[in-house]
C-alpha cells in the first residue's frame, strides 16, 4: 500500500542527538525485508520554528524536499520524527487542497533552481509504514529474543496523530469508516487510541501498560527551553502514569520527545520526586533487541535515561 521500498528523511536529529534511533531504525528495516532510500542533499523542514514566521517559506522548505523525492523515483517519504512527518504531511495537505498553490510553489523553486514537483509525495511516519508494510506477523517472525516481561509504556506524543486532517489517522467516533479517514487513507491508526507501536512490540513478546491518555499528551517538548516549568510538568505527570501502572520503560518514536522524557526525568531525579524513575527507550531499539541484536548494536548506551539495568534485569540485555 505504500511500498517496501520509500525515501528516508532522517531530519536533522537523526544525524544529531538522536542517532541511535537512526542505528536502530536502519537495523529494524532491514531486518523487516524493508528498504530505506537515503534522501540526498535534503534539507531542515522547518518543523515549529518556522510555521509560525513564513507559511509559504516552511511551504518551499518541505517542497523541496518532496522534489528532492520524486527526483530519486519515490512517490512516498518516510519520517522517524513526529516534527518532520507533521511539517511534511502539513505541506503536502495544502499543495492537495489549495486551488493554484502548487503551481505558485513550483514557479518558486524553478526560480532556486529545484525541479519542480511533477506529483506530490505522501509522506508516512515510520510506524506507520512498518505497520502497514511489516505488521506484527512479521516481526513475530524475525524476533529471536522475546521482550518477555518487559512491561512498556508507549508514548505517542502529542503529534503523531494531530491534528489528523494533516495525519489522516481516521476519527475514532468514526470507527473504521471509510469517510471517517482523512483523503481516504487506508493506513491510517486511530487519532484516540493509536495502537501501532503497541501492536509492534507485544508482537515482540512485551506488554504494554495502561498508558491512556497520557499516550497522547503534549512532553512540552517544542517549548523545553522557553518555558522549562511548564514542559517539567507535563514530563512529571507521563513519568508518573507509566511508573504508576507499573511500566519498566516508555517506549518513543519522537527524538524530540525522547530528549524531553530523559532531560526532565533527570531533572526530577535531582529534586528529589518520587516515581518518575521510568527511562525511556525508541520503540525500534527495543525491536532491535527482540530480534536478536545487542544493547550496543541498537547505541542503548547512547541514551541518557539508561534502558539497560532492567533490561538486563528480565535478561534481555
Amino acid at each position: 500500500m505504500i511500498g517496501k521500498r520509500v525515501a528516508y528523511y532522517p531530519g536533522c536529529s537523526l544525524e544529531g542527538a538522536s542517532r541511535a534511533y537512526d542505528v536502530s531504525t536502519r537495523i529494524v528495516v532491514k531486518e523487516l525485508g524493508l528498504e530505506l532510500d537515503y534522501l540526498e542533499d535534503y534539507n531542515c523542514c522547518g518543523a515549529m520554528e518556522t510555521k509560525n514566521v513564513s507559511f509559504m517559506g516552511t511551504l518551499l522548505l518541505n517542497a523541496r524536499n518532496m522534489s528532492l523525492a520524486r527526483q530519486q523515483g519515490h512517490k512516498a517519504i518516510v519520517a522517524p520524527c513526529n516534527g518532520c512527518s507533521f511539517s511534511l504531511q502539513r505541506a503536502e495537505y495544502f499543495l492537495e487542497t489549495q486551488d493554484g498553490l502548487l503551481d505558485k510553489v513550483n514557479e518558486l523553486l524553478k526560480e532556486g533552481g529545484v525541479e519542480p514537483l511533477d506529483e506530490i509525495p505522501q509522506t508516512y511516519h515510520l510506524l506507520e509504514w512498518l505497520y502497514t508494510e511489516a505488521g506484527p506477523e512479521k516481526v513475530k517472525e524475525r524476533t529471536k529474543r522475546p521482550l518477555k516481561g518487559l512491561k512498556v509504556a508507549n508514548y505517542y506524543g502529542c503529534l503523531y496523530t494531530r491534528p489528523h486532517f494533516y495525519s489522516r489517522t481516521y476519527s475514532h467516533k468514526g470507527g473504521e469508516d471509510e469517510r471517517a479517514r482523512p483523503r481516504r487513507r487506508i493506513t491510517a491508526d486511530d487519532d484516540e487510541h493509536p495502537f501501532y507501536m503497541n501492536a509492534l512490540l507485544e508482537a515482540a513478546g512485551a506488554q504494554s501498560v495502561d498508558f491512556e491518555p497520557m499516550h497522547t499528551q503534549c512532553c512540552g517538548g517544542p517549548h523545553s527551553l522557553s518555558d522549562e516549568e511548564v514542559s517539567e510538568r507535563f514530563v512529571k505527570m507521563i513519568l508518573q502514569t507509566a511508573k504508576k501502572n507499573g511500566a519498566h520503560i516508555i517506549a518513543t518514536e519522537c527524538p524530540l520527545c525522547h530528549a524531553s522524557l530523559e532531560m526532565y526525568r533527570y531533572r526530577l531525579i535531582l529534586k528529589g520526586e518520587k516515581d518518575v524513575d521510568v527511562p525511556a527507550a525508541y520503540f525500534t531499539q527495543l525491536l532491535g533487541i527482540a530480534f536478536g541484536y545487542s544493547a550496543s548494536d541498537v547505541k542503548l548506551q547512547d541514551n541518557l535515561s539508561d534502558p539497560l539495568p532492567v533490561l538486563r534485569s528480565l535478561g534481555l540485555a
